[in-house]
């Protein structure tokens, strides 16, 4: 299992991300960088620890539909490839983003996603594998427009989405982040991996410690989303390291 760094951008800065209450954010204040400019921040703990795989979310594309290209664009020629959640609703979304879908992983998320027959449309007009989906919840419970995956339970929507060719799945609760409740998506995950042996399963939300991450890991979570935890230095620099070491090795060390 590895670590994957978390970055949430608002306003062009990067922000504290704290129970999906996205009006409240306030700018980040890294342990390992003063400033809250995603670009110092992201090539500091790259120079730290390593960090090349991260997880940006655009919050002003999500929530405004201001999408920060120059910054996204500079941060995926400094690290490498990306993940980016910029809030694709629809399909004219996938053309304001441009060349980074082609060279980045761009999230779907069913927060922001209008219907699931648009999904049947962008895994028509790219590459599957490039896409990954995020079943975001909160509390538990299915976050997304009404009606978007008509009566389907959460292990249903993924079967739908592995259906479709998309090989990595996020599974995420907005309750969680940046709380100090620890995982709560562990049961479900468990669940997924069950059912799904052959998809490559990341989550995340109110991770602080090595134990918390221990329990993911043996649910056969592949990667875990952390960001609170690293930037304010909960977890120690060892524990950091080990998990970006191991992820060097194998993609996955939870399958046995």
């Amino acid at each position: 299992m590895k670590i994957i760094p978390v970055l949430d951008i608002l306003n062009g800065v990067a922000v504290h991300a704290v129970g999906g209450l996205r009006s409240s954010y306030q700018p980040l204040k890294s342990k390992y960088c003063e400033s809250p400019c995603p670009v110092k921040i992201s090539e500091t703990l790259k120079s730290r620890f390593g960090l090349c795989d991260w997880y940006i979310a655009d919050l002003d594309g999500i929530v405004h539909r201001r999408w920060n290209l120059n910054l996204l664009s500079k941060l995926a020629g400094n690290l490498g490839q990306l993940r980016i959640d910029a809030g694709i609703r629809q399909i004219e979304d996938l053309f304001e983003l441009g060349s980074l879908v082609c060279t980045n992983h761009c999230i779907i998320s069913s927060e922001s996603l209008t219907d699931c027959s648009v999904l049947d449309s962008l895994v028509c007009m790219c590459e599957p594998r490039q896409f990954v989906f995020s079943l975001d919840l909160v509390d538990g419970q299915l976050n997304a427009p009404n009606g978007a995956w008509g009566k389907r339970s959460l292990i249903e929507i993924i079967e739908y989405v592995a259906g479709q060719g998309i090989q990595e799945i996020i599974i995420l609760d907005l309750a969680y982040i940046g709380s100090e409740k620890g995982p709560g998506t562990s049961e479900l995950c468990a669940g997924i991996r069950k059912a799904f042996p052959d998809l490559q399963l990341i989550t995340g939300g109110g991770i602080r410690t090595c134990d918390q991450l221990k329990i993911l890991e043996q649910s056969g979570v592949d990667s875990v989303l952390v960001g609170t935890a690293l930037h304010h230095g909960l977890l120690t620099e060892e524990i950091i390291s080990r998990y970006c070491l191991e992820s060097s090795g194998n993609d996955s060390n939870t399958r046995g």
